[in-house]
C-alpha cells in the first residue's frame, strides 16, 4: 500500500517550520509565513479534513494561520511549531464543532490523490484508502484524532499537549484505537 498517498504529510517533512517560526516571530516578515504555510498547510489541511468536512477544514485551517499572524508573539520555541499549529487547529476545530453541536457526531471527507500508476492500481488503492478512511471513521473520535495526529509525525507527549490530556490517556486512545482500527481493516498488523 501507498501509504504517501494516504497520509501525505507524514512523508514529507521538513525541519526548518521551527526556524521559520523564530525569524517570522523576530521579524514579522510575511515571507517567512508564506514559507510556513507552504511546509505544513498542507499537513495541517488534511489532518482537519480528516475530522471534518473539506469546507469546515478549509475555514479552520484559515482562521488558524490568522491566529499564527495575529499571535505570533506568544509562540515559545520549547515545543515544535507544528505542535503549536496543531494546538491552534484543534482547539479551533472543537470550538466550532461545538457551537455546530456535532463534536460526537463528526464526519470527514477525504479525498484522493490521483497518481500516474496504471488504472487498475489506482481503483487498487483506493479501495484500501477507502477501507482505511471508513475504518478511522468509525473509531470514537478522540481515538481518531489521536491516530491522526500519530500519523502526523507528533510524539506522545505533543498528542499530549495538543490534546491537552495526560501522556498515559493518550497511551491509551493510541492503543485501543490501533485495536480497533486492525479488527475494522482485519489486519493484525495495523
Amino acid at each position: 500500500m501507498t501509504w504517501s498517498l494516504i497520509l501525505p504529510g507524514w512523508f514529507n517533512r521538513t525541519s526548518c517550520a521551527d526556524e521559520l517560526m523564530q525569524q517570522f516571530q523576530q521579524s514579522g516578515e510575511l515571507q517567512s509565513l508564506e514559507r510556513l504555510i507552504q511546509q505544513c498547510g498542507d499537513d495541517l489541511y488534511h489532518f482537519l479534513l480528516r475530522q471534518a468536512d473539506a469546507q469546515l477544514a478549509a475555514d479552520i485551517s484559515q482562521q488558524c494561520w490568522l491566529k499564527v499572524l495575529e499571535n505570533r508573539h506568544s509562540y515559545r520555541a520549547q515545543s515544535r511549531f507544528k505542535t503549536w499549529l496543531f494546538t491552534i487547529a484543534r482547539n479551533a476545530l472543537l470550538d466550532e464543532l461545538r457551537r455546530q453541536q456535532r463534536w460526537q457526531g463528526s464526519q470527514w471527507q477525504d479525498s484522493f490523490a490521483a497518481d500516474d500508476a496504471s488504472v487498475t492500481e489506482q481503483l487498487a488503492g483506493m479501495q484500501q484508502k477507502q477501507r482505511l478512511a471508513a475504518a478511522l471513521v468509525a473509531l470514537p473520535p478522540l481515538q481518531r484524532e489521536a491516530i491522526l495526529l500519530q500519523l502526523e509525525d507528533f510524539s506522545l507527549e505533543e498528542i499530549a499537549h495538543i490534546t491537552a490530556e495526560l501522556p498515559e490517556t493518550i497511551k491509551s486512545r493510541l492503543r485501543y484505537g490501533r485495536e480497533r482500527l486492525a479488527q475494522l481493516m482485519g489486519d493484525d498488523n495495523v
